[in-house]
C-alpha cells in the first residue's frame, strides 16, 4: 500500500515538474515598454509623457505590443500585481487614439498586420535567445570611449537656436547655375502598364534622375522628404554588408529607404584616439549632408530625412527571424537591437530606444541595380586606411599632375572637376571617409558621382582636416559656377550657416546639427575661398576656374588608353 501511494506521489510530482517546465518554455518575450509604479519617466523629446496603468483600452489590443499578456507575465514574475505596472508611451503615439473613428481603423491596422507580418497564427512572435550582456575588454580606460560614453538625447532646446530669416527660401528661389538640357538622357523608364497608372510619389523620383543630377531644383523634393518621414512601414529587412548595421524599410505603397537608427548624442564628438575609419556612424550627419548638398546646387546626393521609431511596433513587429533574435531589453528597461555588422553590433553597443522610441535617418532608394547598374570607382585621393602608414598623395604635392590628370577620366570631361566639387563638399562636413565613389552606367564616364554614404560626417566642430582639400589646392581646378555658389555663401545676404540652419528646421528631428556644426562651416568657407585665391597667385584666375564642361565635346578614350578605374596600390 505504502508503494502504490509512493508511486502515485511520484508520477503527480513528475506531472506537474512537467508543467512547470512547459510553462517556462512558453514564456512570450516579446519587447515591451513597461515599468514599475514610481519609477522615473523621461521623453525623449523633452515633451510630456502619457502613463496609463492596468491593462489598457479594452484589455490593450489595440496597442501594438501585446500589453495585457505581457503586464500579467511581468506581475507573476514579481510576485505583484499588473494593476501596479504603468506603461510609458510617447504623445505622440496616444493622440490620433482619442477619436473613436481612428482607433477603430488602428485596431483593423493592427488586426491586418497581425495576418500578414511573419509571426505566428496568434500573432505572438517566437521566442529569441537574448543575448548575454558581455563585460567591456579590459585595461579599457573608465572615460573617453564609447562603450561608457553619455547616452543622452540632446540636450539643446529650441529656444537656444537663432530664428529663421528667410535666407533660405530667397536662395532656393534663384535660378540653378547648373543648366540642364531638357531632353537630357534619363536613367530609366517608367514600365509599360495596362490602362492609367498614376506614379508614385517614389517612382517619380526614380524616374527624373538623368545624366546631371539625381533631382532637378523644380521638382517635389519636399513631398518625398514627406513621404519618408510619414509613410507607413510594411517590413523590416537587414541590409546586408556594411560595417554598421542598417536596415531597408520597405513602405505600404511598394516604395524601399534605408533606415540608419541613433547611435549617439548631438553632443558626442570623435574619439581623440580614434581613426577615421573606426568612427561611429551618425544618423544626423546623413541628412545633414543632403541638405548641403542641395544648397550648394550639387544635387548629387539622395533625399534624406528624419523619422522618429517605435522599435517595437515599427522594426521588431515587422521584422525577419534573425533581426529579431538581436532584440533584447537593456537593464535601463530600454528595447534594444544589435544587428550584424563588422562595426559596433555588439551587446556593448546596441541600438537602444527610451523605452522604445528612437530616432533615426531614413534615406530614398535609387533604381534598383538591375534597373540601373552603378559602378564603384576607387578615389584617387583615397586614404590609407592603415595604422602605421599614409597615402602617397599625403607625400607628394605633385600626385595631382604626376598621376591624376594623366588617366581617363580624368584628364577629360567633367569627372576631375565632379572630385573638385566633392573634396569642396566633403570638408565642409568633416568627412574624412570618402574611399570609393559610384557612377550610372547607363551615361558612361560623361555623368556626376553619386555623394552617399556620410554618417562620419559632422565628427568634429572644433577641428578642420585641410587634406580633405588636397584635390583642390593639389590640382588648383575649380568650377566656376561652384565658385560663385561659395561666394554666394559666405556673403551676409545668404550665409551658409543661416540658409543651413533653415533648411534643417523643416526636417522632423530639428535641430538636426549641434550649433557649434553650424556655425563650423562658415569658418571651413572662408578657408575653401582662401585656398581658391592662394591658386589664382599660382596660377591665372582663368587657369583655375573653368567653365561647365559640354557633352557634344567629349569624346571617350581609346580602348588602350590608360584609365583611372583601379589605381595601383603602391599609390596609396
Amino acid at each position: 500500500m505504502k508503494l502504490k501511494q509512493r508511486a502515485l506521489a511520484i508520477m503527480v510530482g513528475t506531472t506537474i515538474s512537467m508543467a512547470l517546465v512547459l510553462m517556462i518554455l512558453t514564456v512570450d518575450l516579446h519587447p515591451v515598454s513597461t515599468f514599475y509604479q514610481g519609477a522615473k519617466v523621461q521623453s525623449v523629446q523633452g515633451g510630456p509623457v502619457v502613463v496609463e496603468t492596468g491593462h489598457g483600452r479594452d484589455g490593450g489590443e489595440d496597442h501594438p505590443v501585446h500589453l495585457r499578456r505581457q503586464l500579467g507575465k511581468s506581475a507573476s514574475r514579481s510576485g505583484g500585481k499588473a494593476a501596479n505596472l504603468t506603461v510609458v508611451r510617447h504623445t505622440h503615439d496616444l493622440d490620433s487614439l482619442s477619436d473613436t473613428a481612428v482607433q477603430h481603423e488602428h485596431s483593423k491596422e493592427a488586426a491586418y498586420r497581425k495576418t500578414n507580418s511573419r509571426t505566428s497564427p496568434d500573432g505572438a512572435a517566437k521566442p529569441n535567445n537574448l543575448r548575454t550582456r558581455r563585460t567591456r575588454p579590459k585595461g579599457f580606460p573608465d572615460e573617453g570611449n564609447f562603450y561608457n560614453s553619455d547616452h543622452k538625447w540632446l540636450r539643446t532646446q529650441p529656444e537656444h537656436i537663432k530664428p529663421n530669416t528667410g535666407k533660405y527660401d530667397k536662395l532656393m528661389s534663384l535660378p540653378s547655375a547648373t543648366s540642364v538640357p531638357s531632353n537630357a538622357d534619363k536613367l530609366v523608364r517608367p514600365k509599360k502598364t495596362k490602362g492609367k497608372h498614376d506614379l508614385k510619389i517614389w517612382e517619380t523620383f526614380q524616374l527624373s534622375i538623368n545624366r546631371f543630377e539625381v533631382y532637378s531644383n523644380t521638382s517635389g523634393i519636399d513631398e518625398l522628404l514627406e513621404y519618408l518621414m510619414t509613410q507607413p512601414i510594411y517590413e523590416v529587412d537587414e541590409k546586408s554588408g556594411g560595417t554598421q548595421v542598417k536596415l531597408i524599410l520597405t513602405f505600404e505603397d511598394g516604395g524601399h529607404a534605408l533606415f540608419k537608427p541613433w547611435r549617439v548624442s548631438r553632443e558626442y564628438e570623435t574619439l581623440p584616439n580614434h581613426f577615421y575609419f573606426s568612427d561611429i556612424e551618425r544618423h544626423n550627419a546623413e541628412i545633414a549632408a543632403f541638405h548641403l548638398d542641395r544648397i550648394l546646387d550639387f544635387r548629387r546626393a539622395p533625399p534624406v530625412a528624419g523619422r522618429w521609431f517605435n522599435l517595437t511596433s515599427d522594426i521588431y513587429d515587422l521584422a525577419d527571424s534573425g533581426l529579431r533574435k538581436t532584440f533584447f531589453r537593456s537593464p535601463a528597461n530600454n528595447i534594444c537591437f544589435v544587428g550584424h555588422c563588422s562595426y559596433y553590433c555588439e551587446t556593448e553597443t546596441a541600438v537602444c530606444g527610451k523605452p522604445d522610441m528612437i530616432e533615426g535617418s531614413v534615406a530614398a532608394y535609387l533604381p534598383s541595380f538591375k534597373a540601373a547598374p552603378r559602378k564603384t570607382w576607387r578615389h584617387p585621393w583615397r586614404r590609407s586606411y592603415s595604422k602605421h602608414r599614409t597615402a602617397i598623395w599625403e607625400q607628394d604635392p605633385t600626385y595631382c599632375e604626376r598621376s591624376v590628370m594623366t588617366k581617363h577620366p580624368y584628364k577629360t570631361g567633367r569627372r576631375l572637376l565632379d572630385l573638385m566639387d566633392m573634396s569642396v563638399f566633403d570638408y565642409l562636413i568633416g568627412n574624412m571617409d570618402r574611399h570609393h565613389y559610384e557612377t550610372f552606367e547607363a551615361f558612361g564616364n560623361f555623368t556626376f558621382p553619386i555623394h552617399l554614404d556620410h554618417g562620419r560626417a559632422f565628427g568634429k566642430h572644433h577641428h578642420d582636416e585641410l587634406s580633405i582639400l588636397a584635390p583642390l589646392f593639389q590640382c588648383c581646378l575649380l568650377r566656376e559656377s561652384t565658385y560663385k555658389r561659395l561666394q554666394l555663401l559666405a556673403s551676409e545676404e545668404y550665409q551658409l550657416s543661416d540658409v543651413m540652419r533653415e533648411s534643417l528646421s523643416r526636417d522632423m528631428i530639428f535641430p538636426v546639427l549641434l550649433e557649434a556644426h553650424v556655425e563650423a562651416m562658415d569658418r571651413r568657407l572662408q578657408t575653401i575661398l582662401a585656398q581658391v585665391h592662394r591658386c589664382f597667385q599660382r596660377k591665372s584666375k582663368e587657369a583655375v576656374l573653368r567653365p561647365e564642361p559640354r557633352l557634344e565635346d567629349y569624346r571617350e578614350p581609346e580602348p588602350s588608353a590608360k584609365t583611372g578605374e583601379n589605381f595601383d596600390e603602391e599609390e596609396y
